[in-house]
């Protein structure tokens, strides 16, 4: 394998996985954010339930939905923030082995540089692919998180509708 004639190459197959370890350690901040305020609603759904000895039956049996949406919610996002920390890995694997590889071509060195080429393509892809599941995750997420939402939505509608409009 020679270096190749054009020294952004090499340069490029370091860079690449570097701009994604910034990408993934961006939704790893956000998804972060997102899992603590996921358990604050859950432990907030949970001292409701507990004294919800006021609640009539209708709203005790919404948060007790609520809080098993919740429980779900944030293991969608724990389950998306191994999918960014597996990403974030994979491209400093991807990384350091090109660094790896781009030095052996440098010197010259005996033996098959397929394999860190290989190393590093298998890291990368990796990586993306993880990325590409937890951002599924979040989307999949956010649909269930505004469909709770509709229903507590709902519920309050009906609630003052029924109190405005006694029959």
């Amino acid at each position: 394998m020679d270096l190749p004639s054009n020294p952004f190459a090499v340069l490029t197959f370091i860079s690449a996985p570097a701009v994604l370890t910034n990408a993934s350690c961006v939704l790893l901040f956000g998804t972060g954010n997102r899992y603590g305020r996921a358990v604050d609603r859950a432990h907030e759904l949970a001292d409701i339930v507990l004294h919800g000895a006021t609640l009539n039956p209708a709203e005790l049996n919404l948060r007790v939905r609520q809080l098993g949406s919740a429980q779900r919610r944030t293991l969608l996002i724990v389950r998306a923030l191994t999918c960014f920390y597996t990403a974030v890995a994979a491209f400093v694997a991807s990384t350091l082995v090109s660094l790896i590889g781009a030095i052996l071509v440098s010197t010259h060195a005996a033996g098959p540089l397929t394999i860190p080429f290989a190393l590093a393509f298998a890291a990368g892809s990796l990586g993306v692919l993880a990325m590409i599941a937890g951002s599924l995750m979040l989307a999949v997420e956010s649909r269930f998180s505004f469909s709770v939402l509709r229903q507590e939505n709902a519920f309050i509608t009906e609630r003052l509708h029924s109190t405005q409009h006694p029959n």
